[in-house]
């Protein structure tokens, strides 16, 4: 291992060839890691665990685990990853685009220095079979879904697919990670490596469940999507009836959860126009003191309770979650799950796993969902996959010409 963690250290690096570096020591010995940016903050962090695999628990429990990394599936009962941060490296960035590391073990002269590349990750690549996700296939799932919707077999699902892409010639996951951070600034960007699971990235807008350190538990309802364009007044956008029916239904099932646990004080805020990246969302805030409820278990509590969330299953939960695995005929597997910090200084960021992708071997694989309610159109549902699809492709592209 390396020397032991100190901080302070103040040299200008290039972030991209650091992280390059040390997830090229890690691979080589097959230990899981993760590397993170939360939303509006300008520190990076990456950690490792000791063993070759990552933990794997029944659920997570904010309260009794240590410092880590969390990744769990779409479906609850298959449990949860966890990575500890038996290694943890935090960069800093700055406006004018410097990079310091304040803390982590120093690089080595005889740590490897050759350009890092996918090939490093072929020990954690799970094989994915892409299913036949065609634009006829899905706007038929669509119209079966809104004609049970019509039928009241329940009043929303969402529907996704997997869209396979070739990896870009030279593809660096680790500039690709820096670029992202760019470019979606106000999301939860990811790249992380777990053998059980396979390597995944992405930029997620969504919190699931975040508690901070001042004992603040936050949520937030978030549906309803459409391309950015050259909007440059968010307050400005306008929503159709059924994204609007949509995110309400989302705000509604997070109280919902609330009333389960009989809390009545909590904040609400919104909905109100947000973006991410090219996209914009409705978005509405949820905030409770846990210490003013005395309730310093609701992150768990509301974890459990809300996952997977009806932004990304449907309501009622159960109806919808049949109807999901008839018409996809596939694994979501992480896509739609949940990921993020736990309990790293004291605070726990899990974050919903959209706009992400698994890498393979010799290609890309995307996921992307659409919200299905009584007004939906297939054509409208199948375009707005697709969107969702091209804006991570269009950051690869662009990497890749750098």
């Amino acid at each position: 291992m390396l020397s032991a963690p100190h901080v302070g250290i103040a040299a200008p690096v290039s972030l991209a060839t650091e992280i390059s570096r040390l997830i090229t020591y890690i691979s080589a010995e097959n230990r899981p890691f993760a590397v993170w940016k939360l939303p509006e903050s300008n520190l990076i962090h990456l950690i490792a665990g000791f063993a070759p695999q990552a933990q794997h628990y029944p659920q997570t429990d904010l309260e009794t685990l240590p410092a880590g990394f969390v990744a769990a599936p779409f479906h609850a009962e298959k449990g949860v990853y966890f990575i500890p941060a038996d290694e943890h490296w935090i960069w800093q960035t700055a406006l004018e685009g410097t990079v310091k590391r304040i803390k982590g073990a120093e690089l080595s002269a005889q740590m490897p220095s050759e350009k890092f590349s996918v090939q490093h990750l072929k020990n954690y690549v799970k094989t994915t079979a892409v299913s036949g996700n065609s634009s006829e296939s899905f706007r038929a799932a669509v119209a079966q879904a809104v004609a049970a919707i019509k039928r009241h077999e329940f009043q929303k699902v969402v529907l996704s697919k997997q869209k396979e892409a070739a990896m870009p010639e030279g593809f660096n996951p680790a500039e690709v990670f820096v670029e992202l951070g760019k470019s979606y600034p106000n999301a939860f960007v990811s790249f992380f490596a777990i053998p059980q699971v396979g390597v995944w990235m992405g930029a997620t807008p969504e919190i699931l469940v975040s508690v901070d350190r001042h004992q603040i538990f936050r949520t937030m309802a978030l549906a309803g999507t459409q391309a950015k364009g050259t909007l440059t007044n968010l307050q400005q956008a306008t929503w159709t009836q059924k994204e609007i029916a949509e995110q309400a239904m989302v705000s509604r099932y997070i109280i919902n959860c609330f009333k389960k646990i009989r809390l009545r004080e909590f904040e609400e805020n919104g909905p109100r126009t947000v973006a991410a990246g090219k996209l914009i969302h409705l978005r509405t805030d949820f905030e409770v003191d846990m210490r003013v409820t005395n309730f310093p278990q609701l992150g768990t509590v509301m974890l459990n309770l809300l996952h997977p969330t009806s932004a990304v299953c449907g309501m009622p939960k159960p109806a919808a979650m049949e109807f999901i695995a008839v018409h996809e005929q596939y694994d979501r597997a992480l896509y739609s799950g949940y990921i993020g910090s736990v309990n790293i200084s004291g605070e726990s960021h899990l974050f919903v796993n959209l706009r992400c992708m698994q890498l393979q071997a010799n290609s890309l694989i995307l996921y992307a969902g659409a919200g299905i309610t009584e007004d939906s159109i297939p054509e409208k549902e199948w375009n707005e996959t697709e969107m969702k699809c091209e804006t991570m492709l269009q950051l690869i592209q662009l990497t890749d010409t750098q």
